[in-house]
C-alpha cells in the first residue's frame, strides 16, 4: 500500500510567531493519491465511527474518480459544519482509528481529505441542499454552538421556519470564541454559517435566553418547539488562595479574547495583560489550546501543571504532542497549592505538589493525596485556569419546568432528546457536560428528528 499524503504543515519554529492556520491543504494529485489507498469497504467500520453520520467511503470514492463536486455534497448532506470538523474532529479517536488500512500501514488521512473537498466548495461558494416545503411550522433554537447550527439546519431543510437566539455579538458558540484560529479560522466558520442562513434560518444574535425572555415567552410568541443548545459557559476554577490576584484568567476569558482580537482587521493592544512566564491549570484540550496560544501572544516560557500523568490526560494525544512540540514545560501528577502575589496585587509565582492517587481510575482533585517533598515553585506572571465548565446557574430562570441534574445539565430522554417539558428539547454540552464539536453536531442532529416527529403529531 502506498505511503501515507500528509498536508502541508507549519514547522513549530514557524507556527508560535503567529495565529496563522498551521495545517494546509492537499492539492488535487494529493488528495487522488490518499483517496486511491483507500481499501473501500463494504461494511466500512470508519462510517460507523463517524458521529455526525458522513458515509465516509462514498466521499473518498469521489474523490479518487475526480468527481469533487459529489465527493463535497456526499459530506455536505449530512454534516453542514463538514469544513469545521475537518480541523478540529478527533479522527484519530474516531474513524481513522476504525479505518481498516491501519491494519496494513497507516489510517486514510479522512481529514485531510475532507478539509480538501470543503475548502475547495468555499473557494466557489457553499450552495445549500434543497429544502422542503414549508410546513408552517416554527421553532427556536436557543445558542448557536455546533449543536444549535446543525439542529436548526436539519430543521429548515425539513420546511420548519428557524430562528436562533444567540446571546453573544456574534454566532457560533464555541466555534467563534472558543478554538483558537491556527486550528479554526474565522472564515471557515463565517462561510459555513452562511450556508446555514441560506436555508432561511435567523439568527438573532445579542438575544439572551433569560428569566424575561424564557421558554414561556418563547411559546408565546408562537414557537411550536424549542431546542436548548447553550453549552457550558461557565468555567470551574480550583478555589486555592491567589486566584483573585491580577493576571489570574479563566481558559475561556482568554481564549475567547484571542479569537475576537485577532479575528479583527485592525487590532490595538491586546485587552488581558499577559507576562513572558505564563502558567495553565489543566490536562485537558481546553488547556492545551490555551498554552498554545500563551506562546503567540509573546510569552517565552509556559508551563502546564495538571493532576493526571500524560497518559491519563484528557487531552487527545495529538494535541498533548502538538503542544510539546511548541515547546511548552509539563508538570504532570501535580496539584496546585497557591498563587502568589507581588506587593501590587499581581501574579509573581506559583507553589504545586506532586500527588499519587488514593484510588486507581478516579481523577479527581479529592483523590489526589499529595507526596512529601516533592513540593514545587515557579516564577509566572499569568496565570490560567483550564479544568473545565459547566452551565451558568442563571439559566435555571430561563427554562421553568426543565428538569436538569449535577450542576445544571439538562435531563433529556436519549432517543427523541426531549426535556421533561412538552415540546422542548436540548442537546449538546448543555447535556452531555462537554464533549467534541463532532459530538454536538450529531446531537443536534437527533434532536432535530425528535423535533420532526414531535411536530407532525401536534
Amino acid at each position: 500500500m502506498a505511503k501515507r499524503q500528509e498536508p502541508p504543515t507549519l514547522s513549530p519554529e514557524e507556527r508560535v510567531k503567529s495565529f496563522e492556520e498551521v495545517e494546509g491543504v492537499y492539492l488535487p494529485h494529493q488528495a487522488i493519491a490518499e483517496a486511491a489507498r483507500c481499501l473501500f469497504c463494504h461494511d466500512a467500520p470508519c462510517n460507523k465511527d463517524c458521529p455526525a453520520g458522513i458515509d465516509i467511503v462514498k466521499f473518498i470514492r469521489r474523490i479518487k474518480t475526480k468527481d469533487f463536486r459529489s465527493a463535497i455534497r456526499a459530506v455536505r448532506e449530512s454534516n453542514i459544519l463538514a469544513g469545521v470538523c475537518a480541523r478540529v474532529c478527533p479522527t484519530e479517536k474516531l474513524c481513522e482509528k476504525a479505518c481498516s488500512s491501519t491494519e496494513l500501514t497507516e489510517p486514510i488521512n479522512i481529514a485531510a481529505l475532507q478539509r480538501f473537498v470543503t475548502d475547495t466548495e468555499m473557494q466557489k461558494g457553499i450552495t445549500p441542499s434543497a429544502k422542503a416545503e414549508p410546513t408552517g411550522k416554527k421553532v427556536a433554537v436557543t445558542g448557536s454552538g455546533p449543536a444549535g447550527l446543525a439542529a436548526a439546519a436539519e430543521l429548515a431543510r425539513a420546511g420548519h421556519a428557524v430562528t436562533i437566539f444567540e446571546a453573544k455579538p456574534l454566532p457560533g458558540g464555541v466555534l467563534t470564541y472558543g478554538i483558537p484560529l491556527y486550528r479554526l479560522p474565522k472564515e471557515v466558520v463565517i462561510a459555513e454559517i452562511d450556508c446555514i442562513k441560506q436555508l432561511g434560518v435567523e439568527i438573532k444574535t445579542d438575544t439572551p435566553i433569560d428569566e424575561k425572555l424564557n421558554i414561556d415567552a418563547l411559546f408565546d410568541q408562537g414557537f411550536d418547539a424549542i431546542f436548548i443548545a447553550t453549552g457550558v459557559g461557565k468555567p470551574y476554577f480550583v478555589r486555592m488562595p491567589g486566584e483573585d490576584l491580577e493576571g489570574v484568567y479563566s481558559a475561556l476569558e482568554l481564549l475567547s479574547q484571542v479569537r475576537v482580537h485577532y479575528s479583527k482587521p485592525s487590532r490595538g493592544e491586546f485587552p488581558l495583560k499577559i507576562g513572558i512566564k505564563a502558567l495553565v491549570i489543566g490536562g485537558g484540550n481546553v488547556a492545551m489550546d490555551a498554552a498554545c496560544s500563551f506562546l503567540r501572544l509573546g510569552a517565552e516560557e509556559v508551563h502546564v501543571v495538571c493532576l493526571e500523568s500524560f497518559e491519563e490526560m484528557p487531552a487527545f494525544p495529538s494535541e498533548i504532542e502538538f503542544a510539546k512540540e511548541e515547546g511548552i514545560v509539563f508538570h504532570p501528577r501535580s496539584k496546585p497549592l497557591r498563587i502568589i502575589g507581588d506587593e501590587n496585587g499581581r501574579v509573581k509565582g506559583f507553589e504545586g505538589v506532586g500527588i499519587r492517587w488514593k484510588e486507581p481510575n478516579n481523577f479527581s482533585p479529592s483523590n489526589a493525596v499529595p507526596i512529601e517533598g516533592t513540593e514545587f515553585s515557579l516564577d509566572v506572571d499569568t496565570v490560567v485556569e483550564a479544568i473545565g465548565q459547566g452551565p451558568d446557574p442563571s439559566l435555571a430562570q430561563a427554562l421553568p419546568g426543565v428538569e436538569t441534574k449535577g450542576r445544571g445539565l439538562i435531563v433529556v430522554d436519549e432517543e427523541t432528546r426531549m426535556t421533561s417539558r412538552k415540546g422542548v428539547f436540548a442537546g449538546g454540552d448543555s447535556v452531555n457536560g462537554g464533549d467534541t464539536v463532532v459530538q454536538a453536531i450529531a446531537e443536534g442532529k437527533k434532536a432535530a428528528d425528535g423535533i420532526n416527529k414531535y411536530l407532525k403529531s401536534i
